[in-house]
């Protein structure tokens, strides 16, 4: 009897026993990547539309709900509902100049040739086209209806094209996502919503628009059905898309599951990076929101970043329990994948309090359902418009906000590389140097049979190798002042440095320099020739 009454109890407690642990939150703020207003975009203005048109006073800012999407310069707002997901919907088209720092509206909200009005709609940039892609969404209003158009913008001509395929395409739906994918070309789309009433329905469909047709895929490992989820492309080392998060509030009601999972696309298949179980308590890290945002990839730190949006913790989870410590609409944690340990890891401001999900950022608020996106002629990612409760009527408090390190890891090159029976020796940097990582090199132009070696130094010089060495090249110089150096043994005239940077943010704008030497020897083993690489001049950065 007593150990019946044992199982019962514990059967009874255990979705409580795999609830999530409390975070372990750590400062965002500078030099770690931090939040900031970007003022010369303007602040918030209030209003109200005008026969379907806005009033001189009314901002940009004022909507919510649909992505942002980036191009080399500028951040592209299309649509969204009007204050936060009202059935108001707009289809005006802005653009925020990262470089210039200005927002401006391109195209009227009602103007001729544009898509209708909607909001949770896909929209992602295509860098290959130089256009923006959108697909879907939803009308809104008092008839809300889904949509499966396909739309490009040219801003070469300032003009919308309705590119929807006669046949073939994705059934209507509404918060899907989509990306673009680097392996095929395409514009890749997943899941989404494809309904408008309760009980919803979700779906886990991969889709690819490949030359103008939507291309269905089968792959054999599939993610669960979703919706309100971020498609990140990973145009660099990686060359593949990531899923982030999502929900799905139809297989398991009353609970709404928040998916915790990382998946990547390989062109053909899903692969699964990451994932923690609450239901079992088991995997490594998690992120403390999943829908309500935008993720958004920054390929300088190799993160993936996902700001506030809704937190996880559901009042109507009795069997996903997230734990209390992810409340919070939206929520004020900023969590972050590593691309490189595809890990999670959950930033918050300075002042935590007891509840610092529901803490105010001094300089961001707290803002979901917004548009983001990251530049790559300013090297940050953005943010604009979105819904902030702890603000008046709902909107933040300006139009754009920006988020990077201060300062960004660098590493240019400096000086140039001698010749000697390999060619011409180079150095160039694989890994960036950020706090926690290794900073890793590839040095090349090492002749067959040859050693060299790694240098690093606090100072730069211009030190002839004749000078130091009767073997030393034409031309070859010696470009800092080694304070430490590492034995290379090259294979195929080339060779890896590494230098490991340490998990602190002291050293944050610490500069320091790197260079390669190279010795060729005859059969005695005598050094015949000491050549040099450019050199390398490297500001430590904070993740």
């Amino acid at each position: 009897m007593i150990s019946r009454r044992f199982f019962v109890a514990l059967t009874a407690v255990s979705p409580l026993l795999a609830q999530l642990p409390a975070p372990t939150l750590i400062s965002r703020t500078a030099p770690r990547a931090a939040w900031s207003a970007v003022t010369s975009a303007g602040t918030t203005t209030s209003g109200t539309l005008t026969s379907g048109s806005y009033p001189a006073t009314v901002n940009t800012t004022f909507r919510a709900g649909n992505p942002g999407a980036a191009s080399q310069s500028k951040l592209w707002v299309f649509g969204g509902s009007l204050a936060n997901n009202t059935a108001t919907t707009t289809n005006d088209l802005w653009a925020f100049d990262a470089v210039a720092g200005t927002f401006t509206q391109v195209l009227a909200d009602g103007a001729a040739g544009s898509p209708s009005a909607r909001g949770r709609a896909a929209i992602a940039w295509n860098p290959v086209t130089n256009k923006l892609v959108l697909f879907g969404g939803n009308t809104r209003g008092t008839t809300p209806t889904l949509l499966n158009d396909t739309w490009e913008y040219d801003p070469s001509t300032n003009l919308w094209a309705n590119v929807t395929p006669a046949s073939g395409n994705p059934a209507p739906r509404q918060s899907s996502s989509m990306a673009y994918e680097p392996i095929l070309g395409g514009m890749l789309l997943f899941g989404g919503q494809t309904n408008d009433v309760a009980p919803a329905v979700f779906n886990n469909e991969t889709w690819e628009l490949i030359g103008g047709t939507w291309v269905p895929f089968s792959p054999a490992n599939v993610p669960a059905q979703r919706a309100e989820h971020s498609l990140v492309t990973r145009d660099d080392e990686f060359h593949d898309v990531l899923l982030c998060g999502g929900l799905d509030s139809s297989s398991a009601a009353p609970d709404q599951i928040r998916h915790l999972d990382v998946w990547k696309w390989t062109g053909s298949d899903w692969s699964l990076l990451s994932n923690y179980n609450v239901l079992t308590g088991t995997g490594g890290t998690w992120p403390a929101s999943a829908n309500g945002n935008q993720a958004v990839y920054d390929p300088l730190r190799k993160r993936v970043v996902v700001q506030g949006g809704n937190g996880i913790s559901v009042a109507a989870n009795v069997t996903y329990l997230y734990g209390t410590a992810y409340l919070g609409s939206p929520t004020n944690f900023t969590s972050e994948f590593d691309c490189l340990t595809n890990s999670w890891s959950i930033y918050a401001n300075a002042t935590t309090g007891t509840t610092p999900y529901n803490n105010t950022d001094p300089a961001i608020g707290r803002v979901s359902r917004y548009y983001a996106g990251f530049v790559a002629a300013t090297g940050k990612i953005y943010k604009a418009c979105g819904q902030d409760p702890t603000k008046t009527g709902s909107k933040p408090t300006n139009n754009v906000y920006q988020y990077q390190a201060v300062p960004v890891a660098q590493a240019p090159a400096y000086g140039v590389g001698c010749a000697g029976s390999g060619g011409t020796m180079s150095l160039s940097v694989d890994r960036l140097p950020w706090s926690s990582r290794a900073c890793t090199f590839t040095a090349s132009g090492f002749a067959l049979g040859g050693l060299g070696f790694g240098c690093y130094g606090f100072a730069q010089a211009s030190t002839p190798l004749s000078a130091l060495l009767p073997a030393g090249g034409l031309g070859c110089t010696l470009l800092l002042n080694p304070d430490v150096t590492s034995l290379l043994l090259p294979s195929g005239g080339a060779a890896s440095m590494s230098l490991s940077v340490p998990a602190t943010t002291v050293y944050a704008g610490l500069v320091l320099n790197a260079q390669a030497i190279g010795l060729e020897f005859d059969g005695s083993g005598n050094v015949t020739l000491m050549t040099s690489s450019n050199g390398i001049s490297l500001t430590i950065g904070a993740l």
